[in-house]
């Protein structure tokens, strides 16, 4: 049906059959959707700024993407 990896992940733990792979799709289809914003919001984020999270996700982007 409609219900994503996330939303079924309750059922799934209970079956013991957490996709994790699919969950990660998913998450990296948001991360492809929404790129520019997310990268603007981790820059922006003293914490995230602290940690380099930015320049962390960038470099997992290329990885995924095969552009690294």
């Amino acid at each position: 049906g409609g219900r994503t990896v996330l939303q079924d992940e309750d059922s799934r733990q209970h079956a013991g059959e957490f996709n994790t792979l699919g969950a990660l799709g998913e998450l990296f289809g948001y991360v492809g959707r929404y790129r520019d914003e997310i990268l603007t919001a981790l820059e922006r984020d003293v914490g995230c700024r602290k940690h380099k999270v930015r320049s962390k996700l960038e470099q997992v982007i290329g990885l995924v993407s095969g552009t690294s």
